[in-house]
């Protein structure tokens, strides 16, 4: 069969050679493009998006875990000032806060720049189980999927 096509190639004319040479080359890299370099592509986004979700779902069992082993030094730690109580927190957590402005020895307003909006949602519900409530709270949506929060957070009354 290869021999056929040399035998059909070689009797053409230079400039239909040429031309077939060009449409041989298009074709291939249309098949390069839309056979593999484009469906790895997808792959590799698909690789991102199942490795993010799994860590965040890891990270999400091992402050479950930590939540369990430690019950005595979280009740430990709601002792003194909540801005230190949410500073705290946050660094246990994961979460770089921008600013931690304390609005006496019971308020405070936090601003985390960048979080994903499961974890930060879950972070403060869990400070809500340790008698820190939010009384207002801004969530500011990213292009690259994370959340930007704005919250004012403050002891709840006994």
């Amino acid at each position: 069969m290869i021999g056929q096509v040399r035998n059909w190639y070689g009797g053409l004319t230079g400039r239909e050679r040429g031309l077939v040479s060009i449409a041989a080359g298009l074709a291939l890299a249309v098949v390069l493009v839309f056979g593999i370099v484009l469906p790895l592509g997808r792959a590799h986004d698909a690789a991102h998006v199942r490795h993010r979700q799994a860590v965040e779902t890891s990270s999400r069992l091992l402050a479950q875990l930590a939540a369990l082993e430690a019950p005595a030094s979280r009740r430990a730690t709601l002792a003194g000032p909540v801005a230190q109580i949410i500073a705290a927190s946050a660094d246990n957590a994961g979460f770089v806060l921008q600013s931690n402005q304390p609005r006496g020895a019971d308020s405070t307003a936090i601003v985390v720049p960048t979080a994903r909006p499961s974890a930060a949602l879950a972070w403060l519900d869990t400070l809500a189980g340790q008698g820190i409530v939010l009384e207002n709270l801004t969530v500011t949506p990213a292009a690259d999927g994370s959340v930007a929060v704005n919250a004012s957070l403050r002891r709840a009354a006994p």
